[in-house]
């Protein structure tokens, strides 16, 4: 059993570790508690390894310092975050979902299809669907017209190729919110420019 556990389980994990750096990059802050909920057929097995993933990505992407399996949650401790796992069997929309949620920000991925590709599925409580990359813009566009062609003049310009673009939805369909990944990473300057 423990085998098939880390079968099942061993997929996720540069996935957690992707989701847990993304989420650094949402939230400006540390969050005092930091949930981390694993959704589906993964909830069923053991997944300390997995929540170690995500505080690794996580501090890794904010800490100079080298972050381990085995040091991630005394660092997650020295810095006040508290770590809380939530596990359930039932599914929404995915077999298998991963999310991260404080500091009033949440983002949630996915393995989809017979080669498990990475998936970002939700950002900040709107549906999206693109695969995770290393630069990620997210912007709130209150779905306006012209929001999407200004954001690609603006990186145009500046000679920054997108690689992939989503405009996710919120429950109530009022507002939007873009999320863009780039080749390369966007400079603060451009980046300001975009807000």
């Amino acid at each position: 059993a423990a085998n098939e556990a880390t079968e099942t389980v061993r997929p996720f994990l540069p996935l957690a570790e992707q989701l847990g750096a993304l989420f650094a990059g949402l939230a400006s802050t540390l969050p005092d508690v930091l949930e981390i909920e694993f959704a589906g057929e993964i909830g069923g097995y053991d997944n300390k390894i997995t929540e170690l993933s995500v505080i690794k990505g996580l501090f890794a992407a904010i800490s100079d310092q080298p972050i381990s399996y085995v040091n991630a949650l005394d660092i997650a401790k020295e810095h006040g975050v508290q770590i809380r796992s939530v596990t359930t069997t039932s599914a929404a929309d995915y077999i298998n979902t991963i999310t991260i949620r404080g500091a009033e920000h949440a983002i949630a991925g996915t393995l989809v299809g017979l080669r498990s590709e990475a998936r970002i599925v939700m950002v900040d409580d709107h549906t999206v669907d693109l695969p995770p990359s290393t630069h990620m813009i997210v912007l709130r566009n209150d779905d306006r017209p012209g929001v999407i062609g200004k954001v690609g003049t603006i990186l145009g310009v500046a000679e920054i190729n997108i690689a992939d673009m989503n405009v996710g939805r919120s429950k109530d369909g009022l507002g939007a919110l873009m999320v863009i990944s780039t080749h390369d990473s966007v400079p603060s300057d451009v980046a300001e420019l975009l807000m």
